[in-house]
């Protein structure tokens, strides 16, 4: 499943946040499709695909001590236009 993730930060947490990144080590059965730092601010976007939950907690839980992640599961918009009608009710 495709989550995309944003991370913020206090400022004074600056610090541990990069050497958290330099220390960074992706999880088995995460997949980084790409991600973006905020040039104006203190927040992180990523987004990736994990194979399981137990991939999805071994890659945030981590982090859960320095800063607050908003994680929403995503799809391209093709593919959610083709589940649609599964899903529409009949009039």
């Amino acid at each position: 499943m495709l989550f995309m993730d944003v991370s913020t930060w206090d400022p004074s947490n600056r610090d541990k946040i990069l050497e958290h990144f330099k220390k960074l080590e992706i999880p088995e059965g995460i997949d980084v499709i790409n991600q973006w730092i905020d040039l104006s601010g203190n927040r992180y976007y990523i987004l990736y695909e994990a194979e399981s939950a137990e991939a999805y907690g071994a890659f945030n839980l981590p982090w859960s001590d320095i800063c607050v992640i908003d994680s929403v599961p995503v799809m391209e918009a093709s593919e959610f236009m083709q589940l649609l009608p599964k899903y529409q009710k009949k009039a």
